[in-house]
């Protein structure tokens, strides 16, 4: 979130904002899986989703390889939440 806000974005941005959220639901869904939550498959499903969307959001916003980079990154977090979303 720095690094788009140094490079001009503003703190309302879209991919400033979905960052922001995706980082504490993160969070959320972290300690939903230690507890053995039966709200985790919900809480990795919405970390799915956004973070599908902050890459979507940093790919179209950015115009720098760090902003790729951030895409990447955030589609490799979904990529990661999907099996827990699609778990027995």
């Amino acid at each position: 979130m720095a690094r788009l806000k140094a490079q001009g974005l503003p703190a309302d941005a879209e991919a400033v904002r979905l960052l922001r959220q995706c980082a504490e639901l993160c969070e959320l869904n972290v300690r939903a899986l230690q507890k053995e939550s039966r709200l985790s498959r919900r809480t990795a499903s919405l970390c799915f989703e956004l973070g599908s969307q902050v890459a979507r959001a940093a790919w179209l916003e950015a115009e720098d390889p760090a902003s790729n980079t951030l895409a990447r990154d955030a589609l490799h977090l979904a990529r990661a939440c999907r099996p827990l979303v699609f778990a027995a």
